[in-house]
């Protein structure tokens, strides 16, 4: 394992099983995502590495090179467990995230309003975790994108939830070029959240209609 990113506080992501896994803590990677997002540029993108896409990445199929350009937030589990173990004395990662952990903290952690796009193979879906996150922070714009959309206005953060890797890259594609600050892959990390309704903070929420071509 070698270091990939730095930062001035230490390194951001570590190289593990050929694969960028951050190195950071909650505090510091919730920092990490927000600076992303705000950033100007190509958008960058945060995953969650399970033992599926590690063991893919391991086999080499064809979306090892995708994962590569990813920077993972590690998840756990027997498979990854077992390799830390044999490759380490102890374990490289202290922290462990989850997509239904992770989001709703780091819009937690967003205290200035943003524009978040949510966008999968389920728009009824889409629109129930858009409803979902504004009860749970009304002070952020959610709009939720049809997955063949042509994105136009600046997105801060957008939320992919699609499993499927032939639907991953199509909307991937389709994000190409837009002004976007920060993605966060989802896979079928949210399904929960969509459908169970979050006590509300009883401010006004808010859920755009998608103003896409």
């Amino acid at each position: 394992m070698s270091e990939s990113m730095n930062s001035s506080t230490g390194p951001v992501s570590r190289t593990f099983c050929g694969l960028p896994v951050s190195a950071l803590d909650w505090n510091a990677a919730l920092v990490h995502a927000e600076e992303l997002a705000l950033a100007k540029g190509h958008p960058k993108t945060i995953a969650f590495l399970d033992d599926a896409q590690l063991l893919g990445a391991l086999l080499g199929f064809a979306r090892g090179k995708i994962l590569k350009r990813h920077m993972f937030l590690p998840v756990g589990g027997a498979f990854q467990h077992i390799l830390m173990k044999f490759f380490h004395r102890k374990p490289p990662f202290d922290a462990r995230f989850s997509p239904d952990r992770f989001i709703p903290a780091l819009l937690t952690y967003f205290a200035e309003p943003r524009r978040v796009g949510i966008i999968g193979d389920d728009k009824s879906r889409a629109e129930l975790l858009c409803t979902h996150f504004a009860r749970h922070t009304p002070w952020h714009d959610f709009v939720a994108i049809p997955s063949d959309a042509n994105l136009s206005g600046r997105l801060d953060l957008v939320i992919i939830d699609a499993t499927d890797p032939h639907v991953y890259e199509h909307i991937a594609g389709g994000l190409r070029g837009a002004d976007i600050g920060l993605v966060v892959l989802a896979g079928r990390g949210l399904r929960r959240l969509a459908k169970t309704p979050p006590v509300s903070s009883g401010l006004q929420s808010s859920v755009s209609k998608p103003s896409f071509a």
